[in-house]
């Protein structure tokens, strides 16, 4: 009888990890992709007709390019790809009229670089703005990151700096000494 509800809960739990495996987010590079290209002014009247409700994040890129993409505020996986795909070495901006889109991209941001977090080969650098009014009552939430690419340690495991160094000097036993040092 032992071995019975031995073996029922053992195909229970196996059961359970095979549905909690089904439930797991898989997001691949298709999946974040931008919703619309625009520029500054047209991201800026989207934000006067936007819906706060609306899970939108505009994402500055150089010049005059704006990506918006949607659907970040509640996925985890699709707000890691998104820093993951994106370029690098170059200050992005990112606006948002969402309050928990904001918040949860800024959270991860901050802890990427409070950690000091090997990202992907890249160490992360961000900041945040205050939130902007606009003139119908909604807030625009600013801010910003880096990504910039982390140099590798040497073979020692520490890269050490080279210098010249010369020294003149004397002392009451050693009597006087001329040092080149590298």
């Amino acid at each position: 009888m032992k071995k019975i509800i031995g073996l029922c809960l053992l195909i229970c739990c196996l059961a359970f990890t095979a549905f909690a495996k089904d439930k797991t987010e898989k997001v691949s590079k298709e999946d974040c992709k931008p919703t619309a290209t625009m520029t500054v002014e047209e991201m800026e009247q989207h934000w006067l007709q936007e819906d706060t409700a609306k899970d939108l994040l505009y994402v500055k890129l150089k010049d005059d390019k704006v990506e918006a993409y949607e659907g970040l505020a509640g996925s985890r996986s699709l707000r890691k790809q998104l820093i993951l795909q994106l370029p690098t070495t170059e200050m992005l901006r990112l606006y948002t009229t969402n309050k928990a889109a904001y918040e949860q991209m800024a959270r991860m941001l901050s802890d990427y670089e409070e950690d000091n977090y090997n990202f992907n080969g890249y160490k992360v650098i961000t900041d945040t703005d205050n939130p902007k009014k606009l003139e119908n009552g909604n807030k625009v939430y600013r801010f910003w990151f880096m990504k910039i690419k982390k140099e590798k340690a040497g073979r020692r495991g520490v890269n050490f700096p080279i210098g010249i160094g010369i020294g003149i000097g004397g002392g009451h036993h050693h009597g006087p000494w001329i040092g080149v040092g590298l």
